[in-house]
């Protein structure tokens, strides 16, 4: 088996030469090639025969190089890998290659650059030992992805050279690979606390008997195992009565994300609100909550989703721009839970709202309804990251998340990454909401931070962050 000969090479200049350089003869093959034609002119004004050799025998070198690296590099076959599977924004992931040689003879010397989306730095420049019929080589590189979303790795541009440097010419390849970049995930101490110590509602039967917690009663019914009769509760109904245990029921939380295309003055400020949903999505999965997503215009993905599953479809989000964009951000997101074999819940269409004014008091109002209209599916915690907002729009989600008769209140933050308009703060603070202000770019988990020593040392009554305004 072949094998990649030496480390990632240099970067920048010498990268760019591989893809801008000259496929034929390399500056030496032309070189020669001119020296052969000197000793030959020169050989037939002096009449020397034994000139005349050498000039054949040097420009016959170019010529059976650029012949055996035709016939010995004419394929190459690739097969490209990434670890992590899922890349993560900012993080060093490996890209392993490994080359074949699938042909009847060996290969020269290959050298090989993989091409890489724009914004990503370049990828090194690798020099591979000579592969035997059928031989295998394995090369790896590190790349830093830039941004999240669907990106698009190779192809892989393959020089093939000979032992003496005197010609160049590419070797077709594999095709391209997709990898799926994860939005950045940050650590939010203390997310579970705004869940509450039980979650949501109180936990079904008739009442816990006798003080035993996570225990109640029912009546008997024919099948029923008599050792499961409860004598205290039976002579206090005066109806035979059993033992059932209850089961909690599990904190819930929804996490809002604001697409409206006029709520974000740059992408960075939409990034900033991507990377705050995941990780507050995030840490409320890992504090034991059913989270859920709600996308507002484009098909929010049903049910709770588990961290990966959470992570895939922010990968793919975008503004709500025009229909195209929506329907193909719709189905990249579908896709992205779909297909990720991490036990998501189907995709399924809730709504499809235009990119309008109304978009997030939509989704809020999807949010706090379960997406079914039922006045009961309130969420333990309903998390809001959004853009820049309005007074009126500030009324509007007070107004679609005011509690109604059979509906438990619930826990309501709304996470600014825009700054907001007068009076919006507020307004939400007023009517009990959480506010955390990431408008000047703050760390999500440092401003959690701030906000919580703040409440602490105010008793509780400071809602809101720092720096909201």
């Amino acid at each position: 088996m072949g094998r990649g000969r030496g480390a990632p090479g240099r970067r920048g200049r010498d990268g760019a030469r591989l893809a801008r350089r000259a496929r034929g003869l390399t500056p030496r093959g032309r070189a020669l090639v001119v020296v052969g034609v000197l000793l030959g002119a020169a050989g037939l004004w002096q009449g020397q025969e034994p000139l005349l050799r050498v000039a054949v025998l040097v420009l016959a070198l170019p010529l059976v190089a650029l012949a055996v690296a035709a016939l010995t590099g004419a394929r190459t076959a690739v097969r490209r890998s990434t670890s992590p599977r899922r890349a993560v924004v900012g993080q060093t992931c490996r890209v392993r290659l490994d080359l074949r040689n699938p042909g009847r003879l060996g290969t020269p010397v290959l050298l090989a650059q993989d091409r890489l989306p724009a914004g990503w730095p370049r990828a090194p420049r690798f020099a591979v030992d000579p592969l035997p019929p059928g031989g295998r080589a394995a090369v790896a590189y590190t790349a830093t992805p830039p941004r999240r979303g669907r990106h698009r790795l190779g192809p892989l541009q393959v020089l093939v050279t000979d032992p003496l440097g005197l010609c160049e010419l590419p070797a077709r390849t594999g095709g391209q690979d997709d990898v799926l970049v994860l939005p950045a995930v940050e650590h939010v101490p203390g997310a579970a606390a705004l869940l509450g110590d039980r979650g949501e509602g109180e936990a079904s039967g008739s009442g816990t008997a006798g003080g035993e917690q996570g225990m109640g009663t029912r009546e008997y019914r024919p099948g029923d195992d008599v050792r499961r009769v409860h004598w205290r509760s039976t002579a206090r109904r005066g109806e035979l009565m059993v033992r059932q245990d209850e089961q909690p029921h599990q904190r819930r939380g929804v996490v809002v994300l604001d697409r409206r295309p006029g709520a974000w003055s740059d992408d960075d400020g939409f990034e900033r609100a991507v990377t705050a949903a995941a990780s507050l999505a995030v840490s409320l999965h890992d504090a034991g909550a059913a989270v859920r997503l709600e996308l507002g215009g484009e098909r929010s993905p049903a049910g709770p989703l588990g961290r990966e599953p959470v992570l895939e479809a922010l990968a793919v989000v975008t503004t709500a721009g025009a229909p195209g964009q929506d329907a193909a951000a719709d189905r990249a997101a579908a896709a992205a839970v779909t297909g990720s074999g991490s036990g998501a819940a189907a995709a399924e269409p809730q709504r499809v709202v235009a990119g309008g004014p109304d978009v997030l008091v939509s989704a809020v109002g999807a949010a706090v309804t379960g997406g079914s209209g039922e006045s009961g599916a309130g969420p333990g915690l309903l998390a809001v990251v959004a853009g820049r907002l309005t007074r009126a729009d500030a009324d509007g989600l007070v107004g679609v998340t005011r509690p109604r008769a059979g509906r438990r209140r619930s826990a309501a933050l709304v996470v600014l990454a825009e700054p907001a308009g007068t009076g919006a703060v507020e307004v939400l603070v007023g009517a009990g909401w959480s506010v955390l202000d990431l408008s000047e770019g703050e760390p999500l988990a440092d401003a959690w931070r701030r906000a919580a020593d703040r409440s602490d040392r105010s008793g509780g009554a400071d809602r809101v962050a720092a720096g909201a305004r």
